[in-house]
């Protein structure tokens, strides 16, 4: 599950609006790709809380998730041959 807590208005990209987002997900599995909500494109520095643990996550430059705390990196992106 994703609930947006805060989103705010960057541009657009080709008709889709480019948001700073801070996000709210039950567990990192949940975390979003850059593109992964409909309508909105992410930005690079959006924040989601994953409640399962109270850990941070920052959306980096390559469309990945880093833990604050750890630096684990999570890259929703499905793998190379793989449909979802």
């Amino acid at each position: 599950m994703i609930t947006m807590l805060k989103e705010k208005f960057l541009g657009s990209d080709s008709g889709i609006s480019v948001i700073l987002a801070e996000l709210a997900v039950d567990t990192k599995e949940d975390l979003p790709a850059a593109d992964g909500i409909d309508g909105r494109i992410l930005s690079d520095a959006s924040l989601a809380w994953e409640i399962s643990t109270g850990e941070f996550w920052g959306l980096d430059g390559e469309g990945k998730w880093v833990n604050q705390t750890t630096a684990e990196v999570y890259d929703p992106a499905p793998e190379e041959g793989t449909t979802e």
